[in-house]
């Protein structure tokens, strides 16, 4: 602002401005009055805003996609979250489960019909039970919410005891049997075995594993 005033002062010609002094300062005095009411109105003025600007750099950019970014999220923090997963999802797209025809596999069938006519008028005989309804973690040496309890429960909470026998009038359970096949020759069907064997043996649960003798057409105890 000074820089101005010194600039306008020395364009003047400088006859003029000694010829009359009075009336170059007067000139002088209106013209800054002019220009300090006009810059306090531009200064008065409310900011206007580009409605579609275009981004100057990296930097514009940048900002202009932390708006939306933030927009988005304010947007889906308002609206409630669905209570809804993956499976029903790909339920909704078709075709996602199919239904098994039979309970148990033809061997598993057959032992059953064995078992129903050998133990059937002592013992109500139950099939493919999860080992979970009948072994548990020991709630009172590990809480629920410890590793211990998780991993004790996560080993055996995807088996199946083959059968269960239990009491007729109370439903006590008397043993449970697994038909071994040739898939328990497998290195992992062994580890299953083992793990489950030991299961049982802490948890006092007898059990038992039978095969099936193709040759002479009957089932063998091999445990």
């Amino acid at each position: 602002m000074e820089w101005g005033l010194k600039r306008r002062l020395t364009s003047h010609p400088k006859p003029a401005r000694a010829a009359d002094g009075k009336t170059a300062g007067a000139e002088l005095r209106r013209e800054w009055e002019q220009f300090k009411q006009g810059w306090q109105e531009e200064s008065r003025k409310e900011p206007t805003i580009d409605p579609d600007p275009e981004p100057k750099g990296k930097e514009s950019a940048q900002e202009s996609a932390d708006e939306d970014i933030y927009d988005l999220y304010k947007q889906n923090k308002s609206e409630p979250s669905s209570d809804r997963n993956y499976s029903e999802e790909l339920m909704d797209q078709g075709g996602a489960y199919v239904a098994r025809t039979h309970l148990m596999s033809p061997s598993e069938r057959q032992v059953y019909r064995v078992l129903e006519k050998a133990y059937g008028d002592r013992y109500r005989i139950f099939c493919q039970v999860r080992v979970v309804d009948l072994i548990q973690p020991n709630t009172k040496k590990y809480f629920s919410w410890t590793k211990e309890y998780k991993s004790l429960f996560r080993q055996i909470s995807q088996w199946h005891f083959d059968y269960v026998l239990c009491e007729k009038k109370d439903f006590k359970v008397k043993c449970v049997l697994e038909l071994d096949d040739q898939s328990h020759e497998r290195p992992d069907r062994k580890k299953r075995d083992r793990i489950l064997n030991r299961a049982c043996e802490v948890a006092g649960i007898r059990l038992e594993r039978m095969k099936i003798n193709h040759t002479e057409k009957r089932i063998e105890i091999i445990r």
